[in-house]
């Protein structure tokens, strides 16, 4: 079995405020150390399950977090961007997916560092329905034929696998919301084993037949609200790029990953807009 794992920083144990996932700010070294520590809590759980073929991939960010000194023999690390794929680069030629350190769409309530993608995006939709990273970056998946089977977050980042992913994905929550920037905290002790017993359970499960998938219908339809029109303004010169609104613009395609791309270029075209 080969085993991905994409992992992103905001919902790792302990991370409250983005002060701790920004690259600069005195506390990302907090942040960094969370990411690793719930990573290597999956990594353990995974191979105590048998797995003995992991490619990591760091999603957070400028996707430069994870320190290569601390993978384990025998994984690999994807570091660095851009990425054709972004959070999900090195996915193909998997055979199941782990989503670790996640967070919960923008504007989920109860959710701690909620976003999407980008703080650029007011919300996402896909074929009418709002998503966040996790729906984004499954259905991308389902594309490659890769299940996800475990997921790794607050407890609202949990609740949202579920909804995208059915009762078959198994979750370990590390925290719970108290609002954007506050929360109610597990120590690392309790988290790990938590995770580490959750990354066992997935992929026995997986073994066992069960392949959570989320796979909208094709072909699709990709909106994007921005924070400002201006921003709009930027990425509606794009060809065959639709207009909706003052900052709304629309894609449509025939496959996820041209899809996932879109987003990624869509916000970094967007957050290069003058802000006033």
């Amino acid at each position: 079995m080969k085993l991905y794992m994409s992992v992103d920083m905001e919902g790792a144990t302990g991370i409250v405020n983005p002060s701790q996932v920004k690259a600069g700010s005195p506390e990302y070294s907090f942040g960094r150390k969370m990411q690793e520590h719930d990573l290597l809590a999956a990594v353990a759980g995974a191979k105590d399950a048998g797995v003995t073929e992991i490619m990591i991939n760091d999603a957070h960010s400028r996707m430069i977090n994870l320190d290569v000194r601390s993978i384990p023999r025998g994984m690999e690390l994807i570091s660095g961007s851009p990425k054709e794929l972004g959070m999900m680069e090195g996915v193909s030629g998997c055979d199941a997916a782990f989503f670790i350190g996640y967070h919960a769409m923008a504007g989920t309530a109860g959710a701690m560092l909620d976003h999407t993608v980008d703080i650029s995006a007011h919300s996402i939709k896909l074929n009418g329905r709002k998503c966040g990273e996790l729906g984004l970056n499954a259905a991308l998946c389902s594309d490659f034929g890769v299940p996800v089977i475990f997921a790794t977050g607050d407890r609202a980042l949990c609740t949202e696998a579920e909804e995208f992913l059915g009762k078959k994905v198994i979750t370990a929550f590390v925290k719970t919301g108290r609002g954007q920037f506050c929360g109610n905290l597990l120590s690392p002790e309790e988290t790990w084993e938590k995770i580490r017993l959750g990354a066992m359970e997935a992929v026995k499960l997986f073994h066992e037949g069960n392949q959570p998938f989320f796979k909208p219908d094709l072909p699709y339809e990709l909106e994007i609200s921005f924070q400002l029109s201006s921003q709009c303004d930027a990425v509606a010169v794009i060809p065959d790029c639709m207009r909706k609104d003052g900052r709304t613009v629309v894609f449509r395609g025939n496959n996820f990953r041209e899809m996932r791309r879109w987003v990624s270029v869509a916000l970094d075209l967007a957050e290069s807009v003058e802000k006033w």
